[in-house]
C-alpha cells in the first residue's frame, strides 16, 4: 500500500510539474509574440486573446466565425447585375488596411457589379474550394460574372500545412490530400481531442513547418505545381457545377481569373491552367514593372509584413478594366 501511495504521489507531483512547466512555456511563447498579437487586435477584431486551455476545433467552426465577423463588406450590394467574387489571402483581404485600400473597394469604383470579397488572412487556394462547397454561399448570390483569385508564392507552402497556426491556436489549418482516384479530400487532424499541452503543439508545428518549408520549398517542383493545378481544377469544376452548367438560361458565363503576385516566374502551371479555360494575370507583366515590393515604389506597406496597398490595386484594376470591359 505504501509503495502504491508513493508511486501515486510521485505521478501527481510529476504531472503537476509537467503542467506548470508547459504553462510557463506557453506564457513565454506568448510574451515573445506580444507585439504581434497587439498588431492583430489593432487591425482585426476577430483575433481572440490566447488561452492556455483549448479544445481542438474543426475548420468549419472557425469558418462560421469568419463568415459572421471576418469578411470585408459587400460592395455595390444593391446592384442587380451579376456579381464579382474575390478569393485569396491577406493580399486580397487587405491586411492592416482600412476597407478603402482593398482590391474589392477599389474595384467597386470601376464596376457597378456587387463585389464579394471572400479572402481572409492566412487563406490559401484550398479555402476557395471549401467556400465554393458551402451551399449557403453559392445559393445566396446570382451567377458571378467574374471570380478572381489573388495568388502569391507563400500559398504553395500552405497547400501542405495542416498544423496549428501557433501554440495558442485551437484549430488546425485547412488542407486537402489526394485520394486513390486523385480527388481532393479534406485532411482530418490526428489530434481531434482535447489536447492542451503547448509543448506538444509546438513540437508538431516545428516538425511540420520544417518539412514544408525546407523539404518542399527549397525550390518549387513539378509535384508542387501539379498539386496546385489539382486545386485549380477543383475550383473550376465547382464553378461549372454551381453556375456554368449547360442547362442554365443565364448566358453570362462565370469567368475564373487568377491574379498572381509571383516573383519567381514559372511557365509550367500557368499554361496548364489556361488550357482549363482559366485566365492567369501576372501583376508585374500587366503593370509593366518589376520588383513591386520595393518600398521606394510605394506599392507595398512595410508594417509587420509587406502587403499591397490601394495605390497598387488602383493601377491593377485599371488594367483589368481594359482586359475585361464589362467588369
Amino acid at each position: 500500500m505504501k509503495i502504491f501511495l508513493k508511486l501515486f504521489l510521485t505521478f501527481i507531483i510529476s504531472f503537476g510539474c509537467l503542467i506548470l512547466f508547459d504553462y510557463c512555456f506557453f506564457k513565454f511563447e506568448i510574451m515573445q509574440k506580444a507585439d504581434l498579437y497587439k498588431s492583430f487586435e489593432k487591425y482585426n477584431f476577430f483575433i481572440k486573446l490566447p488561452k492556455y486551455f483549448i479544445k481542438i476545433q474543426p475548420f468549419k467552426n472557425t469558418y462560421e466565425d469568419i463568415k459572421h465577423y471576418g469578411f470585408r463588406p459587400v460592395m455595390n450590394a444593391d446592384s442587380k447585375l451579376n456579381p464579382i467574387v474575390i478569393f485569396g489571402c491577406s493580399y486580397a483581404y487587405g491586411y492592416i488596411f482600412e476597407n478603402e485600400q482593398t482590391i474589392s473597394y477599389i474595384m467597386s469604383k470601376y464596376s457597378k457589379r456587387p463585389i464579394y470579397n471572400r479572402a481572409y488572412n492566412g487563406f490559401g487556394v484550398q479555402h476557395a474550394i471549401y467556400q465554393l462547397k458551402d451551399e449557403s454561399f453559392y445559393k445566396s448570390i446570382k451567377r458571378p460574372r467574374y471570380i478572381f483569385y489573388v495568388f502569391m508564392e507563400d500559398q504553395y507552402k500552405r497547400l501542405y500545412l495542416d498544423c496549428f497556426t501557433d501554440i495558442s491556436s485551437d484549430s488546425y489549418y485547412l488542407n486537402y490530400k489526394r485520394d486513390k482516384n486523385n480527388n481532393l479530400i479534406e485532411n482530418k487532424p490526428f489530434l481531434n481531442i482535447y489536447y492542451n499541452l503547448a509543448i506538444i503543439r509546438h513540437i508538431y508545428n516545428k516538425i511540420k513547418s520544417d518539412y514544408v518549408y525546407k523539404a518542399l520549398w527549397i525550390k518549387p517542383n513539378q509535384e508542387i505545381y501539379d498539386f496546385l493545378l489539382l486545386h485549380l481544377k477543383n475550383i473550376n469544376d465547382l464553378i461549372k457545377s454551381d453556375w456554368n452548367d449547360e442547362t442554365s438560361k443565364d448566358k453570362e458565363k462565370t469567368k475564373f481569373v487568377i491574379i498572381t503576385f509571383e516573383s519567381t516566374k514559372n511557365e509550367y502551371w500557368k499554361p496548364q491552367a489556361e488550357k482549363m479555360g482559366i485566365d492567369v494575370i501576372d501583376v508585374e507583366e500587366i503593370l509593366g514593372e518589376t520588383n513591386l515590393t520595393d518600398i521606394k515604389k510605394g506599392y507595398f506597406e512595410p508594417e509587420i509584413c509587406g502587403h499591397p496597398n490601394g495605390k497598387l490595386f488602383k493601377k491593377l484594376v485599371k488594367k483589368l478594366k481594359e482586359i475585361y470591359p464589362d467588369l
